[in-house]
């Protein structure tokens, strides 16, 4: 398949593509769909079902993750509420299209969250989990390094948790970056560093806190 969308659009057009491929695997025609087909799609590409998800999908391939899960059971809600709007599955939708009470946590996100007395909830998603620490439990490191599955990832968790590095300052480090000797030009460390990203040359976007020396990469000093 080829589409000329881009972002969520592009992403949200391969989840519905292979959920429409699983229904023809699965012999179930798009009028008879129901809300345990949806859980079992779902348990097949690695959610965590109360019932048997039947045949194995994508085999050779690893399981949705957390976001790829939360972006499938998005992308399955909308598209049989608006399947029931055209005046299909209008039972399913009724299953899909479900209210809860707000949390602290949604209340803060709102403009108006103190008014707010219901949230819509998605019945395929997964609950929502705290976020991890900031700090790695004790051998953490060591699980990491042995599930990765290439030179390029374990380099990365090295250097994450040797360096201190935030995530998009390791994806922003250029060649250049890296001060491998000892009263290097720059002037911020004495012994080897390396320099991280700040401002417009992060490949992210994204800004960085002020480091007050100006300048787009006169970022902060990772001594190594």
């Amino acid at each position: 398949m080829r589409y000329a969308g881009a972002g969520t659009d592009r992403t949200y057009a391969y989840l519905l593509v292979d959920h429409l491929r699983w229904l023809e695997s699965e012999g179930v025609s798009f009028e008879s769909v129901g809300f345990q087909d949806l859980q079992r799609y779902m348990g097949a590409v690695g959610a965590e079902v109360p019932i048997p998800f039947g045949s194995p999908w994508r085999v050779g391939k690893k399981p949705y993750g957390d976001s790829a899960l939360a972006g499938a059971a998005s992308c399955m809600k909308g598209f049989y509420l608006h399947q029931a709007g055209l005046g299909f599955d209008r039972e399913l939708a009724k299953e899909l299209n479900l209210r809860r009470l707000p949390t602290k946590a949604d209340r803060s996100r709102s403009l108006l969250g103190h008014a707010a007395r219901s949230m819509a909830s998605n019945p395929l998603a997964r609950r929502r989990c705290r976020r991890h620490p900031k700090m790695l439990p004790d051998g953490a490191r060591g699980e990491l390094q042995s599930v990765v599955s290439s030179l390029r990832d374990g380099m990365a968790v090295d250097w994450l948790s040797d360096g201190g590095f935030r995530a998009g300052e390791l994806c922003g480090l250029h060649l250049s970056d890296l001060h491998l000797r000892e009263n290097a030009e720059c002037g911020q460390c004495r012994g080897p560093h390396a320099m991280s990203v700040t401002g417009s040359d992060c490949p992210t976007g994204r800004g960085r806190r002020p480091n007050g020396r100006g300048g787009s990469r006169a970022g902060l000093c990772a001594a190594g």
